[in-house]
């Protein structure tokens, strides 16, 4: 029985003690102002002594027994508690990105909407059916990634394989911007392959969406994936904040597609596949991201 326990027992117990000491105290008193035989209140003390030790053992192991079962339902309320945290900061978390998603799908309705009224352009038209079928894409993965039991299927394969069928996607948009793409390399990974693309999609969309002119180069080989562009870059201030949800930044605000959305939702992926993700970034000169298995 370690002591600090039996120190904490012993000061729950401090009334009986003292009553037992003063009943004991009176006890000897007696014999001692009759003038018993001093045998007998030897045996009396030593009994009652035991009688009074085995009390409080035995109340000992009750009280061990409540301590534990204490110390379990402490842990149990902590757990619900922090629980209770994240569902609210989730709820919270939710909430702001419907407002943020909310915004971003009038842009393209809109966008529809005047079209009907005036002259449709097919271009023009299928790059906002793009947007929206982008946008309520991402809230729906998004709401499945936040739920903890979301369902991973691993399997090998190519990540150049998964990045050239992404390419095709967005080929239009590479046409129409009269950008090139380098694609060399390639990583046999092990992962979820449907999560990895839609987190690669989303580095691919932001790539194409601050890239006026120039280029975007990826380059694949073991555990790293790295992706060049020659856009408008990212301040140096903003740096730090770019996983948040909603924020984006100096130059994502003078941009009316950005929802502050695309990375948060990349960087929730990695983080629930083992990867890592940084970015760098010259304003004016490009950003480079670079996405790593983590291996700890």
């Amino acid at each position: 029985m370690p002591w600090n326990k039996i120190k904490r027992f012993l000061q729950t117990k401090i009334a009986q003690i003292g009553v037992f000491l003063l009943m004991l105290f009176i006890f000897v008193s007696n014999f001692l102002l009759w003038h018993l035989p001093i045998e007998s209140l030897i045996n009396a003390t030593i009994l009652a002594l035991i009688v009074f030790v085995l009390y409080l053992l035995s109340s000992y192991f009750r009280w061990e027994k409540r301590e534990e079962v204490l110390l379990d339902l402490k842990h149990e309320l902590a757990d619900l508690s922090e629980k209770l945290v994240e569902r609210e900061r989730h709820i919270r978390e939710t909430e702001d990105i419907l407002k943020v998603w909310s915004h971003q799908m009038k842009i393209p309705l809109a966008a529809i909407d005047l079209m009907a009224q005036t002259e449709i352009n097919p271009t023009e038209l299928k790059n906002q059916t793009f947007a929206l079928d982008n946008y309520l894409k991402m809230l729906l993965e998004y709401q499945r990634i936040s739920n903890i039991s979301t369902d991973f299927r691993f399997e090998r394969f190519s990540v150049a394989l998964v990045m050239r069928d992404l390419l095709k996607k967005y080929s239009s948009f590479f046409i129409q911007k009269n950008l090139s793409v380098t694609l060399s390399g390639d990583w046999e990974v092990v992962t979820d392959r449907k999560w990895l693309a839609l987190a690669l999609e989303q580095l691919l969309n932001n790539a194409i969406k601050y890239t006026n002119e120039g280029s975007l180069t990826i380059t694949i080989e073991e555990n790293k994936i790295e992706l060049s562009d020659t856009g408008i870059g990212i301040l140096p201030e903003d740096l730090p904040r770019i996983f948040e949800h909603g924020f984006t930044g100096y130059n994502g605000r003078g941009h009316y597609k950005a929802s502050g959305l695309g990375l948060y939702l990349a960087k929730l992926i990695f983080d629930r596949l083992d990867f890592e993700i940084g970015i760098s970034s010259d304003v004016g000169r490009g950003t480079k991201v670079e996405v790593k298995k983590d291996e700890r």
